[in-house]
């Protein structure tokens, strides 16, 4: 997975190869695919059962990769995974279904509260600091303030996109409630119950909606924002979109810089949470089609341990796209930068583990053990550790994932009138099972609640 192609990605895929080679004595197909992408090909290549080794699974996928036997069962190779088994100490047992190993998660943050990414320059023009935002869902009339800031923008640069990507509070749904594993069924307020609803007919779904619905008919957002699918740091990058909604963390700000070529801000939208789907949200998988998964479980472990390699795949070839300073962080070599710099993805926590390998100039250097205080710090759902196993409801579950893709974006952008399509999205959940899901979530919840 990386942010976007660079002119130096076939230099970085052999130079992978080369140090596989010589470390492992394997040879390496790296095979680059953006977030736009991925989805779409990698079902096509599972479900083609092309040669494939190793691969990010998403949660809501779990079941149906299980059923349909596209990943291999991690726990019969715990001996080739010691190392990454190390370094990920008990967040590893996120990657369990019941006995069946699915994969492994990342080295980065355990929880993904929403906020949006503001251009700098454009926020220090309208005279705003973030001390000036206090927004929070248990106070909805505090999103009124985003929608201030909107009007200033537009009314300043009429032609500017206010907000665009791929993301809004009614698609952030690891930031607000613990979704168990996936969307349907979840436990609300930040995963502080033990009641699973449904959360598309919450009064935090409608809301949120609602908000996302002003700001779209206002001309606030991307008129094409609910089938767009290039990110909102492309979006950035292009020139001339002031902000979007992402997952936000110690680093951000430094993060999306190298990304967006933009100093930027970062407004907060919400508490943080740390629930098991934190871990499991996406994990490293080795695929059923894999001609050897020991050999595969190996690189799997090594790319956890390996700070070259993990140096290799975020920032591209040493010299070249990065260089390292005196206080042990990588940057730019003199005379590059993020428009010209030939591959630079600044994406750790899609990665196996960015907190081996160097952090990006900007940071300060202890930011990994930073990133640990803020781990320890987070509020925990009551569920933590309950890992949903969705095989029961497999059938229910892909149902409910078209239905849910049919609908849910047009309603959180705003793109659609909410009171005509809001019941309509309801209804076709329950019809496609949904009850039936959330039942099964419930009774698995409570005997894991018990025996705790």
């Amino acid at each position: 997975m990386v942010a976007q192609e660079g002119p130096n990605q076939q230099k970085v895929n052999e130079a992978i190869n080369e140090l596989a080679l010589k470390e492992l004595n394997m040879k390496v197909n790296m095979i680059p695919m953006t977030w736009g992408t991925y989805n779409n090909q990698i079902s096509m290549m599972l479900a083609a059962n092309e040669p494939l080794d190793i691969f990010l699974a998403f949660a809501d996928r779990f079941s149906t990769y299980i059923e349909s036997q596209y990943v291999v069962d991690l726990s019969q190779y715990t001996n080739e995974l010691q190392g990454a088994f190390e370094v990920l100490g008990e967040d590893a047992e996120c990657g369990y279904i019941g006995d069946f190993l699915v994969g492994l998660g990342q080295m980065k943050e355990r929880g993904y509260p929403a906020g949006l990414i503001v251009r700098k320059d454009i926020f220090d023009e309208l005279g705003y600091k973030v001390e000036d935002f206090n927004v929070s869902p248990d106070d909805y009339s505090s999103f009124n303030q985003i929608t201030e800031l909107f009007a200033k923008v537009k009314e300043a640069h009429p032609d500017m996109i206010c907000m665009d990507g791929t993301s809004i509070m009614g698609l952030q749904d690891l930031s607000y409630m613990d979704n168990l594993g996936s969307d349907f069924g979840v436990l609300e307020n930040y995963g502080q119950t033990t009641t699973v609803t449904n959360w598309f007919e919450s009064e935090q779904w409608k809301n949120f909606c609602q908000i996302g619905r002003e700001w779209f008919t206002k001309g606030y957002l991307s008129q094409d924002i609910a089938v767009n699918q290039d990110s909102g740091e492309l979006k950035m990058k292009a020139g001339n979109c002031f902000s979007f909604i992402a997952n936000v963390k110690p680093n951000t700000n430094v993060e999306k810089l190298a990304q967006t070529g933009y100093e930027v801000e970062v407004i907060p939208l919400g508490d943080a949470m740390k629930n098991t789907n934190a871990v499991n949200s996406a994990l490293i998988s080795v695929a059923n089609a894999s001609k050897d998964p020991q050999k595969a479980a190996i690189f799997l472990n090594w790319i956890y341990t390996s700070q070259e390699f993990n140096d290799l795949i975020n920032w591209g070839i040493e010299g070249e796209d990065w260089v390292l300073t005196e206080d042990g962080l990588a940057a730019y070599p003199d005379g590059v930068d993020a428009n010209s710099v030939g591959y630079h993805n600044d994406f750790g926590y899609v990665y196996p583990n960015q907190f081996a390998g160097h952090p990006w100039t900007g940071n300060p250097a202890d930011i990994w053990e930073q990133y640990e205080v803020y781990n320890s710090g987070i509020t925990t759902s009551k569920a933590y550790g309950f890992t949903f196993d969705s095989t029961p409801v497999a059938t229910e579950e892909a149902q409910l994932v078209a239905v849910r893709d049919q609908y849910w974006k047009d309603l959180a952008f705003g793109a659609v009138d909410f009171d005509e399509k809001f019941q309509e999205f309801n209804d076709a959940l329950y019809a496609a099972g949904l009850q039936t899901v959330m039942d099964e979530k419930q009774r698995q919840l409570d005997e894991w609640l018990a025996a705790q």
